[in-house]
């Protein structure tokens, strides 16, 4: 039955006889809510940024269900990372702080090809389980959090036989999300920080990344 497929997936634009779909990503993070990384108190960041962040995204999909040429629905597994550094000041003191989250995240992915040209456009969720830590002057305080994302993108499929590699982009967020602590001044770091472990961490998300399917 493969072999009998062979010809039509030669022809088409789509990778439908593609099983697995494995991408890297890096992410552009940003939205951590520490307003402009400037404390309106007595402490304000005097290097880095929490607003936004690095990291990356490797994501292995597997087709569960294709729905005629142009439709096709992909579960996946991903390991995600984030950081993002800053030194804060009070006085003439000087605290260097770490934030960084990483795990593992389930989803669930659907694509919608345009025939003949390898593009396609995606939606998908993915429930995210994620390790959240803060460094501050070598204390350490952690939590773990448990959200969902929206994922929107688009790919454009590299004309290939055998193999089909692609560069993809999408925009990220949480379905739901808390609203940020108010800081008026360094006492409030530490509440923020609780704010943050109990799911308000980056806000969004942009990433660009290269996959392969086959």
């Amino acid at each position: 039955m493969r072999l009998a497929l062979l010809p039509l997936c030669l022809a088409t634009a789509v990778p439908l006889c593609a099983q697995w779909d494995l991408r890297l990503e890096l992410p552009r993070p940003s939205g951590q809510n520490l307003p402009q990384t400037i404390l309106s108190g007595t402490s304000q960041l005097v290097a880095g940024d929490f607003d936004t962040g690095k990291g990356f995204i490797a994501t292995v999909n597997r087709q569960l269900l294709q729905v005629g040429p142009l439709l096709k629905l992909e579960g996946g597994l991903e390991y995600s990372q984030f950081s993002a550094d800053g030194s804060l000041a009070t006085g003439t003191t000087t605290q260097g702080t770490k934030l960084k989250q990483q795990g593992l995240g389930l989803g669930l992915n659907a694509q919608v090809w345009v025939p003949f040209v390898g593009i396609a456009g995606e939606i998908g969720l993915i429930q995210r389980l994620q390790h959240y830590t803060v460094d501050t002057a070598g204390a350490s305080s952690a939590k773990d959090l448990s959200r969902t994302w929206l994922r929107v993108g688009a790919r454009w499929r590299i004309p290939m036989v055998v193999v089909h590699p692609y560069v993809a982009a999408s925009y990220q967020q949480p379905t739901s999300k808390d609203r940020p602590v108010r800081l008026n001044s360094a006492s409030d770091l530490s509440a923020y920080f609780r704010a943050q472990g109990s799911g308000q961490e980056f806000e969004r998300l942009w990433t660009f990344g290269v996959g392969v399917t086959f």
